[in-house]
């Protein structure tokens, strides 16, 4: 009984540790990680063209993972290259990926940033604007 209390108590000390000041003043809870999707794309997945397929394969390489995402501001699916260091030697339990990218007509250079986890699943995913500095 006094080691399970012992145990209890050094989870909420290591707990404690990772959160900051703030938070535990104010009694604020951790933020749960999200659930992987349930839905993956993959290449049997159906309206996988032969020029995806091209893609993925002139991409994957030893080191590198491509995984498939749909993307909102395209309304298409793509490729994203990901070298897989960046995911294995992160500490992050769900790695931030940032791929910048336009749409197939060339037009609307946007990024999306992936939240992957160490099985190359993507838990969410964002897009945003990109403005570049020309000078």
């Amino acid at each position: 009984m006094n080691d399970l209390k012992n145990l209890k108590s050094e989870n909420v000390k290591e707990n404690i540790k990772d959160k900051s000041k703030e938070n535990i003043d104010l009694n604020i809870p951790e933020i749960p990680e999200a659930p992987k999707k349930k839905e993956r794309i993959t290449l049997s997945s159906p309206g996988i063209s032969t020029d995806l397929l091209d893609k993925i394969k002139k991409l994957e390489q030893k080191n590198i993972k491509v995984v498939l995402v749909n993307c909102e501001r395209c309304k298409e699916v793509i490729p994203v290259p990901i070298p897989k260091n960046s995911i294995k030697k992160s500490e992050l339990p769900v790695v931030p990926i940032s791929f910048i990218h336009k749409n197939s007509r060339r037009k609307d250079l946007h990024c999306i940033t992936l939240y992957v986890d160490h099985d190359f699943d993507i838990r969410r995913q964002r897009i945003s604007d990109v403005i570049l500095d020309l000078d």
